[in-house]
């Protein structure tokens, strides 16, 4: 059966990956009908400026979009982009089962998620898949698109048709952003996931992780190569096969080029390099956009993950139930409690020493 064309596309939860990919599908393909489901502050402006503004390397470009906060405007859809906080998967997936009809949904959210929506999102139209796109709100109804990443999409379950995946491959390429599908999806996710580990870990002291975290010597051997290292054995326990990604969103290429970095004097070089003009973006992560709006993170299905299936394969995962305690202990802080590069070094280091 050939799918029907995609004409109506939603997104449910429209901050920055949302926002991003249907704004980008809306600028390129203007006949494409666009409703984007937002809250908060930032549907009120998209809302009260009828666009969405997207800033990229200077450049800035003004969408008209649909914004809306009623469950109703998805109605007929043919593509649901679902990109809300992990935290929120089941409850919203719950409002919208109903009447989504025969849209093809695609979660592209972090975490692994798939369990969850399961439950309540029709098998045979559900794809999940993770995106490498960095971008973020930088105020209400203006995403910066700092680097574009590969996203990879795949199907949930085997109920998924394979024209399906590639149709919803197709429509999301309609953005511009680098779009592609993989069979083994859940490895692709992990792939995506245990980078974020290492990522969450630089924000409990609000380091800059390409520039400041990983080219510095003393953070990336004491807390980004032991946290990395430590999910990668838990996967393994798992039974988990990390699926390689394209690009530069690869953890196994980052994990070869962090311990490529400990040759004497080569991260010094590489530091003096990229602080010209070839510097390296800085990469801003949600739980630091949360932590700073003094809202919940999804540290409980990234670091968490890793102590979840731990616990599940009766192995130990100290590094990640570190990284998961602090940033819950910052979470409930009437103040952002960031500490130092060396004092989050120094505990990590003693953590790994008294395994």
């Amino acid at each position: 059966m050939t799918p029907k064309p995609i004409k109506k596309i939603s997104i449910i939860g429209a901050g920055a990956i949302g926002a991003t990919f249907g704004g980008l599908i809306k600028h390129h393909h203007p006949d494409v009908e666009m409703v984007m489901f937002a809250r908060g502050a930032h549907l009120a402006a998209m809302q009260a400026q009828r666009h969405v503004t997207l800033c990229e390397a200077g450049n800035e470009v003004k969408i008209p979009v649909k914004a809306t906060s009623d469950p109703k405007d998805i109605v007929g859809s043919d593509l649901v982009l679902f990109t809300v906080k992990t935290q929120d998967t089941l409850k919203t997936a719950e409002l919208f089962a109903d009447i989504l009809g025969d849209a093809i949904f695609v979660s592209l959210q972090n975490g692994i998620n798939q369990r969850v929506l399961c439950k309540t999102i029709r098998t045979d139209r559900l794809l999940v898949g993770m995106t490498a796109t960095n971008m973020s709100i930088v105020q209400p109804g203006v995403i910066d698109v700092t680097r574009r990443g590969i996203s990879v999409i795949g199907a949930a379950s085997p109920d998924v048709p394979p024209s399906i995946v590639e149709q919803a491959r197709q429509t999301l390429s309609l953005s511009g952003l680098p779009v592609e599908s993989s069979e083994n999806i859940l490895g692709v996710q992990y792939n995506k996931l245990l980078f974020n580990t290492m990522g969450y870990a630089s924000v409990l002291s609000a380091t800059d992780f390409l520039n400041d975290g990983l080219l510095n010597r003393n953070w990336r051997t004491s807390v980004a190569l032991p946290v990395l290292d430590e999910g990668m054995r838990v996967l393994e326990a798992a039974g988990i096969t990390l699926q390689k990604a394209s690009g530069g969103s690869d953890v196994i290429r980052w994990r070869r080029l962090m311990r490529l970095l400990s040759t004497p004097g080569l991260d010094r070089i590489v530091r003096a390099i990229t602080r010209g003009p070839l510097s390296l973006p800085k990469l801003v992560f949600s739980v630091y956009q949360d932590l700073q709006r003094n809202r919940p993170t999804e540290i409980d299905f990234i670091n968490g993950e890793i102590v979840r299936l731990a616990n599940e394969c009766g192995v130990t995962a100290p590094l990640n139930a570190e990284v998961v305690r602090r940033i819950h202990e910052m979470e409930e802080s009437t103040h952002n409690s960031f500490q130092s590069r060396e004092e989050i070094a120094t505990a990590f280091r003693r953590l790994k020493e008294a395994e």
